[in-house]
């Protein structure tokens, strides 16, 4: 199963950067959050993820200066993926991007945050649910195998992506 990268196409000093937007100061005490290492298999398995399908999309090695820690897994439900991204860019900075396509904005907990897609997503398999914490944000990605386009519940698939979200957000760091 493939999953999709939301818009890092570059790097910028070792680190991944979204396309359509530049580095802004960031406060780089704050530990950056790696989903790859800290969402252990008891977390992944009550999402319905296979642990065993984790597959390490950006993880800078371990510095705290990364700007992004990416990893996924496939469902265990249907033909999708998920990937949780740890970023220092901001919710703010995902609403500017002009790569992304806000569909809504969005409550998770107690975290206001936003639902997007990608401009350059004409099956609309992806779909983005971002909300803030203190080391920038965290984003849950849905992307639905192409193949299976058709067994969709919705198109993009934003109703999974609240859901995992949902679910995530209680094991993510303030």
């Amino acid at each position: 199963m493939s999953s999709v990268l939301a818009g890092c196409t570059s790097t910028v000093g070792g680190n991944a950067t979204e396309e359509g937007s530049s580095p802004v100061s960031h406060n780089e005490s704050v530990p950056l959050f790696n989903p790859c290492t800290d969402l252990s298999d008891e977390v992944l398995r009550g999402d319905k993820l296979d642990p065993a399908t984790k597959r390490v999309t950006v993880d800078g090695e371990s510095n705290d200066e990364a700007w992004w820690k990416i990893c996924n897994w496939d469902s265990t439900e249907g033909p999708y993926g998920i990937s949780v991204f740890s970023t220092r860019r901001t919710v703010a900075e995902r609403r500017a991007n002009d790569r992304s396509l806000v569909i809504r904005d969005v409550t998770v907990g107690a975290r206001a945050g936003l639902v997007s897609t990608t401009n350059g997503d004409p099956d609309q398999l992806t779909c983005y649910v971002s909300i803030p914490a203190e080391q920038g944000m965290f984003e849950v990605g849905v992307s639905w195998l192409y193949s299976e386009r058709g067994s969709m519940p919705e198109s993009p698939p934003c109703g999974l992506a609240i859901r995992h979200m949902n679910y995530f957000e209680r094991h993510l760091p303030k």
